[in-house]
């Protein structure tokens, strides 16, 4: 069999995922749908996935710890896999923590050689009673639905007025709409029955048929849409772990005095560009040596007569309007870009961050072109990141 490139790797997979979806509907033998349930403390997380169940597991904590903010829970009786999260907190440090699991997670099933094997949807739990869809819990929603996985909002413990409940829903969609999500399905969820004081008959539970039936009935799309997802998310995981390297540079350069002093920050920029490039080409599993680094910086014109007009002259050759420009490039694609508020004065940090950008894209390219085999030759991916970064750089200046 011939080598193929990453991408068309992925592509292949994608084609032959909806060729056997196709002939497994045709079998009615869908796979399990695998799915995550979010939602702030107190919602219902666990009387829900109880209620799918049917058995105290949530309760008594029987699920297997996948990191400290996810559980798996798994049943023989049902068609459905879930994961649920710890509950998310307003102004929480554990809530960006929680976030950042969930990405991860995701991200992790990219990997799984089964291409069933995705994260498909989540259920984003909601109080009825909360008529809040504001503030932190909407950012919460858009930053979880930028994912691209499917996403299902559960309206939980739905025992009050039904108008009111109505309008909560219809309050919900609106808002939706109007921030292009209009797509998220809202289902209403009675997940046990509720006596209150005062009435004969308790409010029965409804909704969880329709909660698992509509998840059931679009598991063909959203085993797709979750395929896709789980590969974006994965390099987004990626990008932001080299940002994370990124920053970490270009912050001591900001704090450390030498950074700034003319001439010795020539050779200290230098070694710090050399190591970042050799910590972002491990995130890529492509382990370069000292002297692989050094041509490449040697042949990308990364030297001293550079680093000498970008560091030192009074003229500073576009230099700033140049990583300005990219900084805001990255951030249209998806970058946090935590150093765009790095001053101009900091011409060594903004130097790093120029080259980091400039690296990671260069990388990402290189693994989108070559083949599995290509990769492990060195002097191969030497060559080819030099091509691809001059051609960067290229275009970046004019």
């Amino acid at each position: 069999m011939a080598s193929v490139t990453g991408e068309q790797k992925f592509n292949q997979k994608k084609d032959e995922l909806e060729k056997n979806l196709d002939e497994r509907l045709n079998a009615d033998n869908l796979p399990d749908a695998n799915i995550m349930v979010v939602g702030i403390t107190g919602t219902g997380k666990s009387t829900l996935i109880n209620a799918v169940f049917g058995s105290e597991l949530a309760a008594t904590g029987s699920g297997q710890p996948v990191t400290d903010h996810i559980s798996e829970y798994k049943s023989n009786d049902t068609h459905i896999n879930i994961w649920d999260t710890i509950g998310l907190e307003l102004d929480s440090e554990k809530t960006k923590e929680s976030i950042k699991s969930i990405r991860a997670k995701i991200a992790s099933k990219a990997e799984s050689e089964d291409p069933y094997d995705r994260i498909h949807a989540i259920w984003y739990c909601i109080n009825s009673g909360s008529n809040r869809y504001q503030g932190a819990e909407l950012e919460f929603i858009k930053e979880l639905y930028t994912i691209g996985v499917p996403f299902i909002i559960v309206l939980t413990q739905c025992s009050g007025d039904e108008e009111e409940v109505n309008a909560f829903e219809a309050e919900i969609k609106k808002i939706n709409s109007s921030m292009n999500m209009d797509d998220i399905k809202v289902v209403q969820v009675l997940a046990l029955p509720v006596k209150y004081r005062g009435q004969a008959e308790p409010i029965p539970a409804f909704g969880l048929d329709e909660l698992v039936n509509v998840t059931l009935q679009l598991l063909p799309d959203f085993i797709k849409s979750g395929f896709i997802a789980a590969q974006k998310v994965s390099q987004n995981q990626k990008r932001s772990e080299c940002e994370g390297i990124i920053c970490e540079y270009v912050r001591a350069a900001q704090l450390d005095f030498w950074d700034r002093v003319p001439l010795v920050n020539v050779g200290r920029t230098g070694r710090n560009i050399m190591n970042m490039f050799r910590k972002i080409g491990e995130m890529y599993n492509t382990v370069l040596s000292e002297e692989s680094i050094k041509e490449i910086m040697d042949k990308c014109h990364v030297d001293k007569e550079n680093k000498f007009f970008g560091l030192i002259s009074p003229i500073d050759m576009g230099y700033s309007k140049k990583i300005t420009a990219l900084l805001e490039q990255k951030k249209d694609e998806g970058f946090s870009v935590e150093v765009s508020d790095v001053e101009s004065k900091y011409r060594a940090a903004r130097m790093i961050a120029f080259y980091g950008y400039t690296f990671v894209d260069a990388i990402e390219e290189l693994w989108r072109n070559l083949t599995e085999e290509q990769l492990k030759n060195v002097d191969m991916v030497v060559r080819e990141l030099i091509g691809i970064i001059n051609a960067k750089l290229k275009a970046r200046v004019k």
